[in-house]
């Protein structure tokens, strides 16, 4: 992937969220140029998401989240919580207590999605919209 398609990636991304923040009818053409500082403002916005999430999870939750690698983001359609797991075990943990977590999510959003990655080579990835 090129510098250029990614930027133009990101900008429509952030354009989408500038929309859902401040709603508009104008078209995509006539909203303002984006910055640099826009991608960092992005970036903030999606680490303070994914600290309110977990600062609002009960202590098993948190215990769980810490166990895998996971990470919260922001886009067009809604929040995606995306949780690799490096152990069979805990897949299954997670999957169990995917109601908890949805609540969570929903919390914070009315659309959101969980994506559910397991160990390498013990399966395939597993997306549930919530």
């Amino acid at each position: 992937m090129t510098s250029v398609t990614f930027y133009t990636k990101i900008r429509l991304d952030k354009k989408f969220l500038i929309f859902l923040m401040n709603p508009s009818f104008l078209p995509p053409d006539d909203l303002p140029c984006w910055v640099p500082s826009d991608l960092e403002l992005c970036w903030e916005f999606n680490d303070i998401v994914s600290r309110l999430f977990y600062n609002s999870c009960d202590e098993q939750t948190q215990k769980l989240l810490s166990k895998c690698g996971w990470n919260l983001t922001t886009g067009r359609d809604g929040l995606t919580l995306v949780l690799i797991c490096p152990k069979n075990g805990l897949t299954w943990q997670i999957l169990k207590s995917l109601e908890t977590v949805s609540t969570y999510l929903h919390q914070l959003g009315k659309q959101a999605r969980i994506r559910i990655y397991p160990p390498p080579q013990s399966g395939t990835p597993m997306e549930v919209i919530v």
